[in-house]
């Protein structure tokens, strides 16, 4: 190692064994000291810390707040298939199921976690009762208040306050597991499978809906049938899902129950007619024994395969020991990014928001009822739902996976890619077994793209099938699907380079065409990258022209609050619609959720030719301080509660200025993310916010659709990412709290694998064999780190100090 990049060592470290001795001695204050390299034990020392329980770390009910972050709280595995957990009677709100107030109405197996618009799933219930003469048993409305409740990681227990019933939930994989305690001064309990239950929203127009039920078998210690339905947010068509129901003692009675609605057709799916059965009744006496468990297996293939699951992951009907598994399960993965230093609560919100990230998608290898697919040694390709959906998710959550979760990443790659060959198109969002809805762009591209840039994958993925499928994506317009899958109005933005504003595009806001443009640009660009790794000059070459294509819309005599130049809607005669606020332009089929303000912003692949149409460095600095003025954080400036402003805050980096990116980050980390049920500043999005909260917590953040990754500023002392069993990424935070507990917010140097690093940014490649990074933190901003000197030569200024873009000619 050349002498210009080994570190001295400091007077105090005379040998390892002090070396130890003084980092534990300064732990308490949790101050680490510089790496020495001439000692490659601590370099083992600083990557083999005994790690501790993080699930403790979780609290599930952060971003549950009503009309907040829809997280589901229930009981689950990582990427599980039930996600169970009781629904409620707050219609606009229970997208999740659970809300914090009203009356719960069934406890069920599907859910989707943080998402918004129309609900779905909230199916396959299953209810206890006690009736009485004061109360008897009425199928339309057997509700409860609840009296109490708690989650925690794999496990929920509450109160139904109406039949005085503790219930208890904890899950496996595929199998929900129940354990009611009934009253003892009762002699008859019910328990009702309700297969009409749903999460249906009036707002929305009822599309989430019954299609009718089948009870297969039933006897006096289990119920085997499925449920039909169709709609909700994905305006999907119709999805059987099967369930097995068993009981750990007999009931007295069975029996059941139909609906007082006929349906006008039944369905026949090759083995079950599915009608007007709504669903089972078992009757149990509880004078002896209050306390009944249930397993419930799920399955989107037969009753066999949801009673296969049930009976193999939980064969021993042990509540404690399949509680313990879903928390070992919890734990296997969170641990893979092990943090130490700051606070509890700061560590409660770093777990908690990682958790999020990890409740969907689904992984329903073996559960897909459509096609079976096998690759080349006839393993199952692996198949996923609940992308809800990539255009919240592809911006921090799926790049987090390429750290930290590097086998699921490539796993949702291969997913994506097998949808495209056996239905025509990758999807943006599918769930239900559905492709469905595109906000956006086809950002399926971006996660594909991606992965392909960072090297995961490389023997497991088609790349040639991955590329065709990019390049459906690019060309075939998928015309009356286009709100489904792939480019709605691609043909126009083939034609003009933008999609025209229209008045007679109906008001609905996932049109959005300004928004469009911007984002197949950035899809383009993405693919452009893959296209030259794959040796494809001239596709290289085209889709670079083609991600050039949201210049067409910025209109530069656009003049707001001071700031000149901004992305307007243009007709098909090429003239701009003007009449905008530029603050309030939210949906009316011009941008989604965003204004123009923050979408002229949106630019993260070419920030450079967006600082030179902003009128250069000096005025765009301006337009970013604006940007962020207001601290409330959720203006026409700059809304944290959606996804397209997520990269704001590293664009001071392309001028110099890290330290500003800093100062917002940490303010919005501060202000507006918590550890209480308002801790998530908007819907979460399956993740979305709570995977942009950890990027920053430990201070990175990606350039989505590229390799590239931005340093700002981390929060704790030490990080630990396991990129896979046997590589890590270690980041240490020299100096970040002193001992009057101040925090030193600024890096001032940083060195990753003791090379000195002068720019703000890295390559998947500088870390992808395992590294350490070193940040060295001060009070005051660096003079040096990622900062341009007034009299620099600008050339080549992208490899040297500031994150690259499109425009620079070297990416």
């Amino acid at each position: 190692m050349s002498g210009d990049i080994i570190q001295s060592r400091p007077a105090f470290l005379k040998n390892t064994r002090e070396t130890i001795c003084n980092v534990v001695r300064l732990s308490i204050h949790w101050i680490i000291k510089p790496l020495s390299y001439e000692s490659p034990n601590l370099s083992e020392y600083y990557s083999s810390t005994k790690k501790q329980n993080v699930t403790r770390f979780v609290d599930t009910l952060i971003g549950t707040a009503n009309g907040d972050g829809h997280v589901f709280p229930g009981p689950c595995h990582p990427f599980g298939v039930v996600k169970l957990g009781f629904d409620t009677d707050q219609i606009y709100d229970f997208n999740a199921g659970y809300t914090t107030t009203g009356k719960i109405t069934g406890i069920s197996h599907l859910h989707v976690s943080g998402t918004g618009g129309e609900a779905k799933y909230g199916v396959i219930s299953q209810f206890p009762v006690v009736d009485s003469i004061k109360d008897p048993l009425q199928l339309d409305e057997f509700s409860s208040e609840r009296s109490f409740e708690h989650f925690e990681v794999g496990y929920s227990k509450f109160g139904l306050k109406r039949y005085n019933i503790t219930v208890e939930l904890t899950a496996s994989r595929r199998t929900g597991l129940h354990r009611y305690n009934f009253p003892s001064s009762k002699n008859k309990a019910r328990i009702i499978i309700d297969l009409p239950h749903n999460l249906y929203t009036r707002g929305y127009g009822f599309t989430h809906k019954y299609l009718g039920g089948s009870i297969q078998s039933i006897s006096l210690n289990h119920v085997k049938g499925a449920g039909r339905y169709s709609g909700g947010w994905n305006r999907g068509g119709p999805y059987i899902v099967y369930f097995c129901s068993q009981f750990n003692v007999n009931a007295t009675e069975f029996e059941t129950w139909k609906s007082k609605e006929r349906y006008q057709t039944t369905y026949f799916d090759g083995t079950t007619y599915f009608g007007e059965i709504n669903g089972a009744i078992l009757t149990f006496n509880i004078t002896e024994n209050p306390v009944i468990i249930s397993r419930v297996g799920i399955s989107f293939i037969s009753v066999d395969q949801a009673c296969k699951s049930a009976e193999s992951e939980i064969p021993d009907w042990n509540f404690e020991k399949t509680m313990q598994e879903a928390v070992k399960a919890w734990q296997m993965e969170l641990e893979k990014i092990y943090v130490e230093g700051g606070t509890d609560d700061l560590k409660t919100i770093f777990y908690s928001s990682l958790y999020r990230t990890l409740i969907i998608p689904s992984d329903r290898t073996g559960e897909n009822p459509k096609w079976k697919s096998v690759d080349k040694n006839g393993n199952l390709i692996p198949h996923y739902g609940d992308f809800y959906c990539l255009w919240d998710t592809f911006r921090t959550t799926n790049p987090l996976f390429t750290l930290f979760q590097q086998e699921r990443a490539v796993d949702i790659v291969r997913a994506l890619i097998d949808i495209y060959k056996n239905e025509g198109f990758m999807p943006d969002g599918r769930s239900g077994l559905e492709n469905g809805i595109t906000q956006g762009g086809s950002n399926a591209d971006m996660v594909v793209s991606e992965t392909y840039l960072k090297k995961l994958g490389t023997n497991l993925i088609d790349w040639d099938l991955a590329y065709e499928a990019l390049i459906k994506d690019a060309e075939v317009d998928p015309k009356d699907r286009g709100l489904f899958e792939g480019r709605l109005f691609l043909s126009p933005y083939k034609k003009y380079g933008y999609i025209p504003y229209s008045e007679k595009h109906k008001a609905f806001g996932t049109y959005a065409t300004c928004s469009r443009t911007i984002e197949y640009s950035a899809n383009d660009y993405s693919i452009s990258l893959v296209a030259k790794g794959l040796g494809k000059y001239e596709d290289y070459m085209k889709y670079k022209k083609r991600a050039k294509n949201w210049e067409n819309l910025w209109h530069s005599n656009l003049t707001f609050n001071g700031t000149k130049g901004f992305i307007v809607p243009r007709y098909e005669n090429g003239t701009y619609y003007t009449k905008l606020d530029v603050l309030n332009s939210l949906g009316n089929n011009i941008f989604y959720e965003g204004t123009s303000w923050q979408y002229s912003l949106d630019i993260p692949f070419d920030v450079k030719r967006l600082i030179e149409l902003s009128g250069g460095p000096k005025f765009f600095e301006e337009r970013l301080d604006k940007t962020f003025s207001d601290k409330s954080y959720q203006s026409g400036y700059y809304n944290i509660g959606n996804e397209p402003v997520f990269f704001h805050i590293c664009l001071y980096h392309f001028i110099g200025k890290q330290y500003k990116s800093v100062d917002v980050i940490r303010d919005i980390l501060k202000t507006k993310f918590g550890s209480g049920p308002d801790g998530v500043p908007g819907n979460d999005d399956s993740g979305a916010m709570g995977s942009w909260f950890a990027f920053n917590a430990i201070g990175l953040y990606p350039l989505a659709g590229t390799d590239i990754y931005l340093i700002n500023s981390p929060h704790f002392d030490r990080v630990t990412i396991n990129l896979s069993s046997r590589i890590k990424l270690t980041i240490l935070a020299y100096n970040l709290t002193t001992e009057e507990d101040q925090v030193n917010p600024y890096v001032q140097s940083v060195k990753i694998n003791g090379i000195n690093w002068r720019k703000t940014w890295f390559r998947h490649s500088d870390i992808a064999k395992g590294a350490i990074m070193e940040l060295f933190m001060g009070s005051n901003p660096s003079k040096v780190l990622g900062v341009i000197e007034e009299n620099e030569d600008k050339f080549d200024i992208e490899d040297r100090v500031v994150p690259p873009s499109m425009s620079n000619i070297n990416i």
